[in-house]
């Protein structure tokens, strides 16, 4: 009895699933459920956790509505990945709420949602329906009477491929991906093996006959098995003159009543085959010269791109509450459309995006972004003259456009509609007129005389080359957005080496291969060189696509992601902290726990301690939380979605030492151990570095082979690595803290150079210039750095600067502090006051210098008024 009650007090909720944009960009969704009283449950990829939960916190925003989050991991690229994840969350929420419904509004979870639908016994597709949506040679399977003739081809079976058994052009496409990606005609037995050879291993791939003719989709309501509503919409896409197949234009209903009832004839028969029962399902055909239809593929979710918005435009109302009523039970109907609407992307041609222009509209371009909310766009009168409702701009200014690939490489689109045919087609003929994308050309031909590419700005490193690199040998890769932060426009102008500074997605780990597409080769390069921490992994990949030596794409991943090289030398003899995910407050305070009233809380993929914390017993566990969520660098990384993830770890106890290493083809060459010194606060910021570290050999050994080990454990090709490490056990063993696979920061570079008498960055471009490896040297005397520290406030003196570069050994002063500058609390490196750097003839003589001169240095700041 008391079990009983206790479920009919549970809160009634409702769980979604998808990508968090996906489910934003469609608020209805939340607003039609939040009107019920229901709690909004959302399961979403963990690449969505940074955004999602900082837009949950304002009012403003539709993710205010949602409830509660649970963030999976998995891969579109590989089938039921998402699976665990969602199955996990739904049982969690089973014991807490009366889970009333359940919808998958995006691609990647309709499979699994569709299993917790089922277990809950509320409205659902139906297993079949939403199994085989998931998959397009299930579809296959189940359809053949609707399906093009087609061989499927799983990742193990690649060489074994007969090709005399296609019927050229072909379509080739990846069985589980969606947006056309991957998706691409080949012409001949040639061509087909060479494109399966580009799909992972882990991929299933359909090689089908290419069918010629108009597409459309067809988005059929369906309640207990009955359509409610169902429409056809013709689509143009890029195959009419190119290899691919992304879409360009959408009108509903569709322009071409000829094929309307063959079409919705044939999507009957479709979904009854499916047995598809309760939602929405989204299916693309071609009909062909034979006026047979044929299907392309079928989704059991809401159709993408502006479709839904196309539908409201066309029939005065919103699709999304029908969905909402049939995924609740409750009844459901849907108008027919009573204007034409279409939605158009335009084409545009390669280079750097700066601005979208209308002409002789009262409209201005809606700069929505990769990420952003699309405004809302409200229908008209049946009787309006017809409108063009908004311009969309798809990425943003200085994105780096290339080639139409798949649905993300589009740029602007526009929406209209009308009462009649004629007058949209002739509205869309003079708007595309009005619209134009302002373009400028990248440099589409490389200068010849480059020979270095760098990804990311460093004016350190470009100092360093201005002296060594002949007048524009350089081509340096940014981020539009720290260009702008930075000022970096007249780069080229600053330092003779650089030929051109390129705006270009160099941080977007997700998709590395954009760079690799929109940047030609330049004829004579020699080396990718990863600068800053956020560029290692397009360097790495830029360099694997170059066929130049590199860290490897799957070692930089690894290298840029804490909780995957912790994953990935799990069963390595490298000593690590015990460590976990964590997802919430909650999760750092029962591993604190579980671990003597100590942990260590950081992001997983940034730089500098960033955001790193000590926690001790009594430390609070939500503002810690709060303070690693929160820290960032707007100036120096370009937000993307899926660039947060927290780490909790065993707090260890010991020396701290760096271990820089020259690799060259797997081997390590030129070693140094860098021993340091650690601010004694709750935020690890290292306050000084010396080099070499006064170590036993034995200890030097372990840490040179723990070193080793890891480069061979990741794949580790040819670089820097930079691994920071605690000495446990008394100083004796070796665990591993991080690693990065570029050169080190805070002066270490500096230091090596003056104590080996040698040149580490010459070193670096000696290895990624495939010209050998790099032998071990001896250090021919001791160098070190000590970092500048002050109370916060605003600098009001410095008083001893010239004094400090005068004392013995004291190499260079540097300060970041001048009158009038506010300093905060000492919480990352980037906080520092300043650096000096001494030599000696030994460790301990470099690190009294540097200390003496630090010690001359005065910085007095007062206390900011409270406002």
């Amino acid at each position: 009895m008391d079990k009983t009650h206790r479920a009919e007090e549970r809160p009634r909720a409702f769980v979604l699933t998808g990508s968090f944009l996906v489910v934003c960009r469609a608020p209805l969704y939340l607003s039609e459920l939040a009107a019920r009283g229901l709690k909004i449950l959302l399961i979403t990829p963990t690449a969505w956790r940074e955004e999602a939960l900082r837009a949950a916190q304002d009012p403003a925003h539709p993710a205010s509505a949602i409830d509660e989050f649970a963030f999976v991991d998995g891969s579109v690229a590989s089938e039921n990945s998402y699976l665990p994840g969602v199955i996990s969350a739904a049982r969690r929420w089973r014991e807490q709420y009366t889970l009333v419904g359940a919808y998958a509004v995006g691609e990647t979870q309709v499979e699994p949602t569709g299993l917790v639908a089922d277990a809950l016994s509320v409205p659902t597709p139906g297993l079949r329906a939403t199994r085989a949506c998931r998959s397009k040679y299930l579809q296959r399977w189940y359809l053949p009477e609707f399906s093009p003739t087609s061989l499927i081809v799983p990742g193990g079976e690649r060489t074994g491929v007969d090709p005399s058994a296609v019927r050229f052009p072909a379509v080739v496409k990846p069985a589980g991906r969606h947006s056309s990606s991957g998706v691409e005609t080949v012409a001949s037995p040639e061509q087909l093996i060479a494109r399966l050879a580009t799909y992972p291993e882990h991929e299933t791939v359909l090689v089908e006959e290419k069918v010629v003719g108009q597409e459309y989709s067809v988005e059929s309501l369906v309640q207990h098995g009955r359509i409610l509503f169902a429409s056809a919409t013709r689509k143009d896409t890029t195959d009419s003159h190119a290899s691919t197949f992304v879409e360009l234009s959408h009108t509903v209903p569709s322009d071409r009543p000829l094929h309307q009832q063959v079409l919705l004839d044939a999507n009957a028969r479709m979904l009854e085959a499916l047995d598809f029962r309760d939602g929405i399902a989204h299916a693309e055909w071609r009909v062909d010269a034979a006026g047979r239809p044929v299907l392309m593929e079928v989704a059991a979710r809401t159709p993408g791109d502006g479709l839904c918005v196309l539908y409201e435009l066309a029939t005065g109302v919103p699709l999304e509450p029908e969905i909402v009523r049939i995924a609740l039970g409750e009844p459901a109907s849907y108008p027919a459309p009573t204007r034409v609407a279409r939605q158009v992307y335009l084409e545009h041609v390669p280079g750097i995006l700066t601005d979208v222009t209308v002409d002789g509209y009262d409209i201005s371009p809606a700069w929505v972004g990769e990420g952003g909310l699309w405004p809302r766009i409200a229908p008209g009168p049946a009787d309006a003259a017809p409108t063009l409702r908004t311009v969309l701009v798809h990425k943003d200014r200085g994105a780096l456009l290339g080639e139409l690939t798949s649905s993300e490489d589009r740029a602007v689109s526009f929406f209209i509609d009308a009462p009649t045919l004629a007058e949209l087609d002739d509205l869309e003929t003079r708007v595309r007129e009005a619209v134009t994308l302002h373009i400028t050309p990248a440099p589409a031909e490389i200068p010849e005389s480059v020979t270095h590419v760098l990804v990311g700005y460093s004016p350190v490193m470009l100092g360093k080359l201005d002296g060594r690199f002949p007048k524009d040998s350089v081509l340096v890769l940014e981020e539009p957005s720290v260009i702008e932060a930075r000022g970096l426009s007249g780069l080229a102008e600053r330092h003779p080496c650089v030929a051109a500074l390129l705006p270009a997605p160099s941080q977007d780990e997700r998709n590395p291969e954009r760079v690799a597409a929109a940047v030609p080769r330049p004829p004579r390069v020699r080396a990718v060189v990863p600068v800053v921490e956020y560029g290692v992994v397009v360097a790495a990949t830029l360099a694997e696509e170059w066929g130049l030596p590199g860290a490897g794409s799957k070692a930089a991943r690894i290298l840029r992601d804490k909780g995957l090289l912790r994953q990935a030398l799990a069963d390595s003899a490298v000593a690590q902290p015990a460590w976990a995910v964590a997802e919430s407050p909650e999760d750092v305070a029962a591993f604190r726990a579980a671990h003597g009233g100590e942990a260590v809380l950081k992001p997983a993929n940034r730089q500098a301690s960033l955001g790193v914390q000590l926690l001790g017993p009594a430390d609070d566990v939500a503002a810690a939380w709060e303070h690693t969520t929160g820290a960032d660098e707007p100036t120096l990384r370009a937000r993307y979605a899926g660039s947060a993830r927290y780490l909790v770890e065993q707090r260890l106890h010991g020396p701290e030492v760096s271990v820089e290493a020259v690799v060259h083809d797997g081997v390590l060459g030129f070693t140094n151990i860098t021993a340091k010194s650690v601010l004694d606060s709750p935020y690890p910021v290292e306050t000084g570095h010396v080099v070499p570290a006064p170590l036993p050999e034995d200890t030097a050994d372990a840490l040179r082979g723990a070193l080793a080990r890891l480069a061979q454990t990741i794949g580790f090709r040819s670089g820097v690595l930079h691994s920071e490490w605690i000495l446990t056990d008394g100083g004796r063993t070796p665990c591993l803290v991080e690693c990065a696979g570029r050169l080190p920061g805070g002066g270490i570079t500096v230091l090596i150079d003056l104590s080996y008498d040698t040149d580490i960055l010459a070193h670096l471009l000696y290895v990624l210039e495939g010209r050998g490896s790099v032998e071990p040297l001896p250090a021919g005397s001791a160098a070190a750095v000590r970092f500048l520290t002050a109370a916060p406030g605003r600098v009001e003196e410095v008083r001893g600067t010239d004094l400090a570069r005068t004392a013995d050994g004291v190499q260079e002063v540097h300060l970041t502090a001048a009158t009038g500058t506010v300093l905060g609390a000492t919480t990352s490196s980037w906080e520092r006051a300043g650096f000096v750097i001494a030599t000696g003839q030994d460790a301990p003589d470099a690190a009294r210098r540097a200390e003496h001169a630090v010690s001359l240095i005065d910085i007095r700041t007062v206390q900011e008024a409270q406002q």
